[in-house]
């Protein structure tokens, strides 16, 4: 399975579950008899193919030091596995012992009372906020207690043909920040030679990352948010792009085109980093995706949560275990990332590995760290998930953008009123 359309279950986990009852509490204390339970911990995760093998290569070894708790992973698709985690936590029964969920889905999880928090067991321990990248800790804090522990972020960063950077628009590349005013240079300088300046992939990631450099908001305070003048003027951005010839045609293969030395700028995700890897025929970098304003580096991630489910059957001991775990990862990451994620946990940049792959530049500095931005407003999956259906129908003047943006907002409203 592609890794976008496990990432985009993912976004749209949330929306599924808002259909879904569930009338368990969320802040009691697990139970269970630790005297007759199994010694391991059961995590249930919507990664699945390569990426899900080398989440597993990591577990091996954690299970490798012996630990009093074994971790066993089941993987499955995303949308199988927020159906499943709602059946298990209506019925009390086969509830796994952590679950690894997206970030946004943390709020609807919760709302629902379906979460257990960790406070109480992370109390004293190193699986605390100093320990991890604030803005990933902080989306699995609601109401002030801690639902989510980060396990790793995926991010929305920008691939670029170092050559053809040399050749249309020297310079630019060197502060590691690509403005649009600077795509659009490259295009007016490329476009004579068949050459694309931007490539335009996944419409949801590019819109979210420019309209949040714009100072868009995806809520008001109260309800989702998209019928703006910020949006309009983030899709006529695009329009402009595509419009000048700058941009690809919906339909063309981009990462193709940017193997075979067609494109300058490719906005992509961290995921897509063995892709790049395979690369010969030119010198390619990996920085943030393009800014609207040099000035104020806003880069859009997605931050994975560990997460307790209601379970009367989980016992206190298997929790201490499997903060133990938490405790290990935190510097133990070294397979999980080479699909191109990145870590949460700050310890791993002790591991000179990692520091050494072209994703580490989103933590080894202030300025990178603080960039990071994850959405988690409640709604915001039906937003991404709209957007996605009808960006190119903007884009390609198929559909007014006013009223198109008309058109989403009435149906992210009736979705969230269900």
């Amino acid at each position: 399975m592609k890794k976008k359309t496990k990432i985009l279950s993912a976004l749209m986990l949330s929306a599924s579950l808002i259909l879904s009852a569930c009338n368990s509490g969320g802040d009691q204390n697990s139970g269970g008899d630790s005297n007759n339970e199994k010694k391991e911990i059961l995590l249930w995760s919507g990664t699945t193919g390569p990426d899900g093998d080398l989440i597993k290569k990591d577990i091996d070894r954690y299970n490798a030091t012996n630990p009093d708790y074994k971790v066993k992973i089941v993987s499955m698709e995303g949308a199988v596995l927020g159906n499943k985690l709602a059946t298990v936590t209506r019925s009390g029964k086969g509830v796994p012992d952590i679950a690894l969920i997206a970030s946004e889905a943390v709020s609807t999880y919760h709302a629902q009372g379906m979460l257990e928090p960790w406070d109480t067991f992370i109390d004293g321990t190193e699986v605390k906020g100093d320990n991890y990248l604030k803005e990933a800790w902080q989306v699995g804090t609601v109401e002030g207690k801690q639902y989510g522990v980060p396990a790793t972020m995926g991010s929305w960063v920008m691939y670029y043909n170092k050559d053809l950077v040399d050749k249309y628009v020297p310079g630019a590349a060197d502060d590691n920040i690509i403005t649009y005013e600077e795509v659009e240079k490259a295009g007016a300088a490329a476009k004579a030679d068949g050459i694309y300046a931007y490539g335009f992939t996944w419409g949801m990631q590019n819109f979210n990352n420019l309209y949040l450099q714009m100072g868009g908001k995806f809520s008001d305070g109260e309800k989702p948010t998209i019928d703006n003048e910020t949006a309009v003027k983030t899709i006529e951005e695009f329009k402009k792009l595509h419009d000048l010839g700058y941009m690809n045609k919906k339909g063309e293969d981009m990462n193709k085109l940017f193997n075979n030395g067609k494109v300058i700028f490719l906005p992509e995700g961290t995921w897509m980093l063995s892709q790049m890897n395979k690369i010969t025929n030119f010198k390619w970098a990996q920085t943030f995706t393009p800014q609207w304003d040099a000035g104020k580096i806003i880069q859009g991630s997605g931050a994975d949560q560990f997460a307790m489910f209601v379970s009367k059957e989980r016992s206190e001991a298997k929790i201490k275990s499997t903060v133990k775990f938490l405790e290990w990862l935190q510097g133990n990451q070294t397979e999980w990332i080479k699909s191109g994620a990145n870590p949460t946990s700050l310890a791993m940049l002790d591991n000179e590995e990692y520091t050494k792959m072209p994703q580490s530049f989103l933590l080894k500095t202030d300025k990178a760290r603080e960039a990071v931005t994850i959405v988690t407003d409640p709604g915001s999956s039906y937003v991404f998930g709209e957007i996605d259906a009808g960006i190119w129908d903007m884009i390609q003047g198929k559909a007014d953008i006013k009223e198109q943006l008309k058109k989403i907002q009435q149906t992210v409203n009736d979705k969230m009123a269900q």
